[in-house]
């Protein structure tokens, strides 16, 4: 049986209980970004927005889907180093009910990019691979060298005796 977001049933949960679960599963969320060694990178990596779903245990089912983006309206740079910590901007948040509202949202995202991903790694793809021939190419022609080599030197010790 095939299964979709757009089949899936949503058990009722007040709103109270929802914002509850959802202030929570944010603090943690968080938390567990905040203490990952790459959290403070991700904005100079390109990566300004998070997008992460919930559910609750089956008797509360789904709890929605939470969207991170991150800011910086200073204008300052953020940096790491040994002694110090500084990151400039924040991180917002929005939590979307609905599975299908964050797939359009991701797409918009993607879509809304200066450049296109898909190139990116096709470019990176055709590179990798260009780079693998010439590593094949080069070590057959070592390979050759050294048959080569062995060859001169079994006819040497040949002609020599």
């Amino acid at each position: 049986m095939k299964f979709s977001m757009t089949d899936k049933v949503y058990l009722p949960m007040t709103p109270e209980i929802r914002e509850e679960l959802r202030f929570a599963m944010n603090t943690q969320f968080r938390y567990k970004l905040y203490r990952d060694p790459m959290f403070p990178f991700l904005p100079a990596l390109g990566i300004n927005h998070i997008i992460q779903g919930f559910e609750a245990q089956e008797e509360m089912g789904f709890v929605g889907v939470l969207h991170l983006w991150y800011e910086n309206n200073s204008g300052e740079l953020s940096y790491y180093t040994k002694d110090r910590h500084f990151v400039a901007g924040d991180w917002k948040h929005e939590w979307y009910d609905r599975p299908e509202d964050a797939v359009e949202l991701a797409i918009y995202i993607q879509k809304s990019k200066p450049f296109n991903e898909n190139k990116l790694v096709k470019i990176h793809m055709e590179y990798v691979e260009n780079m693998a021939e010439r590593k094949i190419k080069k070590i057959i022609e070592d390979n050759k060298l050294e048959e080569h080599s062995e060859i001169d030197e079994i006819k040497k010790k040949t002609f020599l005796n």
